[in-house]
């Protein structure tokens, strides 16, 4: 395999990986208004929101051109995919 292709695989696959880590800890974790609210949650609070950024960006990518331009795969059955993996 070229080594294009190899960081390219690399690369998915670490999406991957950081897609299904957020969002396996927001199906444990929600992002409430109590968390918002309460002082004493506020490490929490932080988690919450770094693992929807984390959530947002990977779905930002697979939706991309950039994704596209990379990859043969359809970024959106991807994300579906992860999604029904999560859910099982």
């Amino acid at each position: 395999m070229e080594p294009y292709k190899c960081l390219v695989n690399a690369l998915i696959i670490q999406a991957v990986k950081d897609y299904r880590k957020a969002i396996r800890f927001l199906k444990h974790h929600p992002h409430t208004p109590e968390i918002d609210n309460d002082p004493q949650q506020n490490t929490l609070r932080d988690k919450v929101i770094k693992n929807e950024n984390e959530r947002d960006a990977a779905e930002r990518f697979f939706r991309s051109g950039w994704f596209e331009m990379l990859s043969s795969l359809d970024g959106e059955v991807l994300l579906k995919k992860v999604c029904e993996m999560e859910e099982g």
